[in-house]
Order: structure tokens, then sequence, then C-alpha cells
């Protein structure tokens, strides 16, 4: 049904208080007198005050016609519209896969779903840059779809990003969106997006285990790390096997299709992963202290012993003087000093080394906690905070610890081939109660272990080690159903309405209105003038 729309303008219904306009105007405006022959005065008094008692309205027809005028008038300042609704059609939905959901091994179990949703009017798309549509022929060919799963070693797409592009492209049409829960996808908080779409998290075979590093402990003995995450963090285990003597596949748990590829180096590679180096070298780390450090240096020393179990590859700790030659090409280097870097320490961060600094600053005390989550087990001890360089954050640096109140400890700044990192507290219970616990330990095995020197997407490589899941209540998800919970085709939707703006009339209709009005005018005061000749 057709309606007449009008807009909150505060001018138009303003506009109507002048209907008491021509009310008044016909209240007031008497008819000339006519010229009556007394003998006396003392009648007109008495007449004018009876015509004064007795306002009433006169040109009831012209009074109408001139309030018609006034309200066209306000009516044509608030802005009407003339709505008619379209009639409804359905919509057609989509389902937007994402790469890793076209997976060989997760494929087969989504195809009856989908195909039931396809029969119903459902578009597949890829949840990829372009949205570009599936097609039927590439639907029924998995070779096919095989080939639209990311490369190894490429960045992590921003499923957050890439949802608010598909609401923008697909506007008004019902979006159910199919993907792992991986936590690299989803990067920063969650942003506002419309009802209208519907995300569903799908288990996937490869992404809570993946081989982490490898090294070799002798000829024979090969150590592997295998990292497996879940929503509650990350944990790693250590497997050691031999050697083989040339190339060929590996039987490890948890890692299907792993190959050993002989060579210098030689490489592990697992389907769809990146390959990962064998290290024949062990893990050199150098570290300085000068009499104010001390007892830090002792902390960080027993705590680097401690993690060397967890390591790929042999751990191989020294303490060096700032002069002593680094021809070694050390992977850590450890600076414990109020004094500048030696420039040869700096070279070799931007080698590829990583370089380890405490603040030089006095520090502010402060009463807070180490914000941890996913990096320590919930059994964890509580680390405390005493004192801490609060200065202001450079915008090149970024963020690996920090407290509950998010105030950075830890910032990691690239250099280079290589890293160097700033701890804004101080390794002494003085300042933290970190090295009094076992939390030291175990982040500077975190440490350890993501950094790694021959990365080729060096500034990637910690994304790509964080395989954690998004719980899927912060998602706004959940999880994969069969086709019993998913709609069986599109929903009737009514398209907007269409407002045709109609001021134009209601502006010539006044107009003719105030036309007729003039002449009736007219034609009043000549009926008036004629009778008052007579």
């Amino acid at each position: 049904m057709p309606n007449l729309l009008l807009s909150d303008a505060a001018a138009g219904w303003l506009a109507l208080l002048a209907l008491a306009v021509p009310v008044a105007i016909h209240l007031w405006n008497r008819r000339p007198g006519r010229t009556v022959q007394v003998g006396s005065v003392r009648w007109l008094q008495a007449a004018a005050n009876r015509r004064l008692r007795n306002l009433r309205l006169e040109q009831l027809a012209l009074l109408l016609l001139r309030a018609a005028i006034v309200g066209l008038v306000a009516l044509a300042l608030a802005g009407p519209q003339w709505q008619r609704q379209r009639p409804a059609r359905p919509v057609r939905g989509l389902v937007l896969l994402a790469p890793e959901v076209l997976h060989p091994a997760v494929l087969p179990g989504l195809r009856p779903t989908l195909d039931s949703l396809r029969r119903r009017g459902y578009e597949l798309r890829q949840f990829a840059p372009n949205f570009r549509p599936i097609s039927a022929t590439a639907w029924q060919q998995p070779d096919s779809l095989a080939l639209l799963r990311p490369t190894a070693g490429g960045l992590p797409d921003d499923y957050w990003l890439r949802a608010r592009q598909a609401a923008d492209s697909f506007p008004g049409r019902p979006l159910r969106v199919l993907s792992g829960a991986a936590l690299p996808h989803f990067r920063g908080a969650r942003p506002a997006l419309p009802a209208r779409i519907t995300w569903q998290t799908v288990p996937l075979p490869d992404s809570s285990i993946w081989l982490a590093q490898a090294g070799q402990l002798s000829t024979d003995s090969l150590r592997l790390l295998v990292g497996s995450s879940q929503e509650e963090g990350t944990t790693f285990r250590m497997v050691r096997l031999a050697r083989p003597r040339s190339s060929g596949s590996l039987a490890v748990a948890g890692l299907p299709g792993l190959r050993y590829q002989a060579g210098s180096p030689a490489r592990l590679q697992q389907a769809g992963q990146p390959a990962v180096p064998v290290q024949t070298e062990p893990l050199r780390v150098v570290l300085y202290a000068d009499g104010r450090h001390a007892a830090a240096a002792r902390y960080l020393r027993a705590a680097l012993q401690a993690v060397a179990p967890g390591l790929a590859r042999p751990l191989e700790i020294r303490t060096m003087t700032p002069a002593a030659d680094l021809s070694t090409s050390p992977d850590w280097l450890f600076w414990l000093s109020d004094q500048p870097v030696p420039a040869a320490w700096l070279a070799r961060a931007r080698q590829g080394g990583h370089l380890w600094q405490e603040t030089a600053a006095a520090g502010a005390s402060v009463a807070t906690r180490l914000h941890l989550a996913g990096l320590l087990p919930d059994a964890a001890a509580p680390v405390d905070v005493l004192q801490l360089d609060t200065s202001r954050t450079p915008t090149n640096q970024t963020v690996i610890w920090q407290t509950g109140t998010g105030q950075p400890v830890l910032l990691r700044e690239a250099a280079g081939r290589g890293s160097r990192y700033l701890l804004r507290t101080r390794l002494q219970p003085a300042w933290t109660s970190l090295p009094e616990t076992a939390a030291l330990p175990t982040l500077l095995l975190h440490l350890l272990r993501t950094e790694s020197t021959d990365a080729p997407l060096f500034a990637a490589r910690p994304a790509l080690a964080e395989r954690r899941q998004l719980d899927a209540r912060q998602l706004g998800a959940e999880p994969w159903q069969p086709v019993s919970r998913l709609p069986a085709q599109g929903k009737l939707q009514l398209p907007p309405p269409l407002l045709v703006d109609v001021r134009a009339w209601v502006v010539l209709a006044a107009l003719l209105l105030f036309a007729l009005e003039r002449g009736l005018a007219y034609r009043r005061a000549a009926i008036s003038l004629s009778s008052s000749a007579t």
C-alpha cells in the first residue's frame, strides 16, 4: 500500500502555526459599514458595541481556502515523500568458504550440506580477496578446489577485515561463513558485524599440530619440536628419531605426510606446510652483564640452562666482554648493562641475531601483574611487576608481554634480518617476581622457539608459529552442524521501498489554491464595493 511519509523537519511543523493567521484575519476583518442617517449620535456607540460582541466567522469558504494554502506550504517544508512498497522477492544467500575448509580431509564432510544449499539457490564463493565464485565445474572437481588453498609460507588472511568487506560487497544478502578458528586469522578486536552474517567454525585436521623446528643431535639422530595448539594455549613436545640416510617418508604421530629431504641443509616437509630446515649447528647464546646487573645475569643463565632440553638443537651459552670477537655468529645476545650496546652487537642483530636488553631507566613504582594468557599454564604462579619503565612506546616496536592493565613489559623491534628486544623492567626481585618463578624459563623457551634466523619470511614467523584456536564465543560463531541447522532456502525479503519526493506537487497545489483564493477575494471586494456604492 502506498503511504505518504513526512520527514522530521522542524521548520515544516512550526509552519503549521501560521494557520492561526487567516482565522485571525477573518475574525477582525469586518465589512465596511453603511452610512445611516440618524437624528442622534447616541445610537452609534450602542451599535458598535453590539457588533464587537457578535464576532463570528464570515466567508467560511475563503477561510478554508486560505488555511489550506498555509497547510500546503507547511507540508512542503516538511519534505513529504510518497512511499510505495515493491513486491517481495527471494534473496539468494551466499556461503563463503575459507581456503582451509577446502582441505581434502575436510571438504567431503561438508559436501552433502553444501550440495543441498546449492540446489536451493545458495551461491558458493571463496572467503578470500575478491570473493571469487566457485563454479559448478570446479565444485565437482576436488583437484580444482585444492588449487584454491593458500600456498605455504604466506601471511594469514585477516578474517575480520574480510567479513566487513563481504558485508559491504553483498548488501541485503544473508551470508554464511565457514572457516577455521586459528588465532592468526583474527587480528585485533572483533568488529561490529551485521546480523545477517552467520559464522560457523569447521574443525581442521592440520590446524592444531605442526612441525616447529628440527635439529641434528648427532650424525645419526634427529630431534623434532612438534607444536600443538588448542583454545587454551600452545604446547610443544620433543620427538627423537633416527636420521634417514636418504630422502623419504618419516613416521611421526600427528604429522601425516612428513618427508625427509636430504641436502645441505636437509629439510623436513609436511604437506601444505613450509619446509623446516634441519639445524646442524648449536643455538649459540652470548651474555654480558656489568656489576649492577650481576643478579639478573645469574637468573637469566639459570633459566637458559633450564630450557635447553626443550630445544630442537643443543644450547651453547658463553659469557663475553663487550670487545669480544663475534665471529661465531651467535643467535642470541643478552646485553645486561646501562651502557650503550656496542656497534658489533648491533651489527650482529641486523645480520640475523636477536639482541636482548634491559631498560636503563630508573623505573616507576607500579603494582600490577603480567598478562600472559596462552603462554603459561593456568596453574602457574602470578608474576608481579613492582617497577616498570612507563615511557611512551615507539610506534615501530611490538608489544610481546604486557601487564593486566595494558602496560608493555617486553617490546620487540625489527632490526634488519634480526630483532631487538627491550625488557622494560629488570630481572631482579626488587623489580619483578619473574626471576623467582617458573615463568621465566617458560617464556624464554617460547621466544627461543619462535625466532628463527633462517626463516625466509622473518616478520611473519611469529604469526605462522601461532596456532591457537579462537574461542567460538569470542568469534560469535557456532560449531559446524549438518543441514538440519541451516536454512533450506533464502528468505523472502522486502526490497527497499520506492520513495518519491512530492514537494513539487504540493507547491503546485498551493499555487493553484492561491490563484483560486485571489479570484474569490477579488470577487468579494467587487461585490462589497458595489454594495457600498448603492
